[in-house]
């Protein structure tokens, strides 16, 4: 699922649709049922346009696969681009209520949803853990407590991070979401010139293993700095960063990468399944990570709403989707629960399983299959 790691986030002149204090209640949102099936509308957040350092890790054919997924439904998507800015966050939550929208998407990370919260509009994705609003799907605490498990799996007793300066919470998760002998952290700032030193650290501490979380355009400069440092160790990255784009920028530099990854490898059954219903609704929709992310997140919202007899609302389908048991995303997630966890910072965690795939010319490979790291995120996520 599709889920940046970190955001810069530039103030731009408040623009948009601003609301009255007096609107951002509790609203019903219109709703009406017809032949084709209950009509209602979604708001979907994403980032189109901006600073193009942050732009490209989900890309357009996120919410191009969400739309396909209601191809032919009397449902309305409004995407909304954000520009990567808090501003533009808030514009988006300010038209979900405008909207009356019956439930809010959201595919990155740390994203602000409180007006969406106050309205009572279901957040469905990669959502806070703890409001009682959020369905947070996406896997995104488990992308790093997985890539603990992953290098744990092969080995790894000493572990070196090269995270960008602002992450330091991604790396704590990694830390201490398993026990080890060793963490040497490089937090790197956004404009390094050179990663040099940062690696030498990792070499002089014996590292016997690497995860990373950066900006896409830092991955090809931070593993040439690990080659011509003859650092010879598995790396493991959230796969979500590694989009098609990157990966072509990074070459034979990706060949042996542990990509963690909440949907299975676009080349399995299950995504090329469901990758041939994407292209038939639009054939230039590109599947990766972030696409297939999308399609499960409308799959989660369909079945909510078949649980609602009458209007999809947003109270409606907020009950709906707190009904929902088994959840189906046409095989692209392990059936999905809505049964809140037991540690409250991962309350509204209800994505536990990832798995990890090694890319090799340009494609997943070897992929583990789903393994759930429930316990894992529950350590990683617990203060102290």
């Amino acid at each position: 699922m599709s889920h940046a790691i970190r955001r810069t986030a530039s103030v731009a002149a408040a623009g948009g649709l601003i609301l009255s204090a007096g609107l951002l209640g509790a609203l019903p949102a219109s709703a009406q049922v017809d032949a084709k099936g209950p009509s209602y509308t979604i708001v979907y957040e994403t980032q189109l346009s901006g600073s193009a350092a942050d732009r490209g890790v989900e890309a357009a054919e996120a919410p191009q696969a969400f739309k396909a997924a209601y191809a032919g439904s009397p449902v309305t998507i409004d995407v909304c681009d954000d520009q990567g800015t808090t501003t533009g966050n808030i514009d988006c939550e300010h038209q979900a209520v405008a909207d009356h929208a019956a439930a809010y998407v959201v595919t990155q990370a740390s994203e602000d949803q409180s007006l969406v919260d106050a309205s009572n509009i279901p957040v469905v994705g990669v959502a806070n853990d703890s409001s009682p609003q959020s369905f947070d799907v996406s896997a995104q605490q488990g992308l790093f407590a997985g890539m603990a498990v992953a290098l744990q799996k092969k080995g790894c007793k000493r572990i070196g991070q090269v995270i960008d300066e602002g992450g330091e919470s991604y790396g704590d998760q990694v830390a201490k979401a398993v026990k080890w002998q060793s963490v040497t952290d490089a937090y790197i700032p956004l404009t390094a010139p050179d990663l040099s030193p940062d690696i030498a650290t990792l070499v002089q501490a014996h590292v016997q293993c690497v995860d990373m979380a950066m900006l896409p355009t830092q991955i090809p400069q931070a593993l040439t700095a690990i080659k011509q440092a003859k650092l010879s160790v598995p790396i493991a990255l959230p796969g979500v960063i590694l989009t098609p784009s990157v990966i072509s920028s990074l070459g034979s530099l990706g060949n042996g990468l542990v990509e963690i990854i909440s949907t299975p490898p676009a080349n399995s059954p299950a995504a090329t399944a469901v990758a041939k219903k994407m292209h038939a609704v639009n054939k230039g929709i590109k599947v990766d990570d972030a696409s297939l992310d999308s399609w499960a997140i409308a799959k989660i919202i369909q079945d909510g709403a078949a649980n609602v007899h009458g209007a999809v609302t947003n109270a409606s389908l907020l009950a709906g989707l707190n009904k929902l048991r088994s959840a189906d995303t046409d095989g692209l997630l392990p059936p999905l629960s809505m049964k809140p966890q037991s540690n409250p910072a991962a309350l509204r965690d209800f994505d536990t399983y990832v798995e990890s795939a090694i890319l090799k010319d340009g494609q997943q490979t070897q992929p583990s299959g789903f393994f759930n790291i429930a316990p894992q995120i529950s350590t990683a996520l617990t203060n102290g």
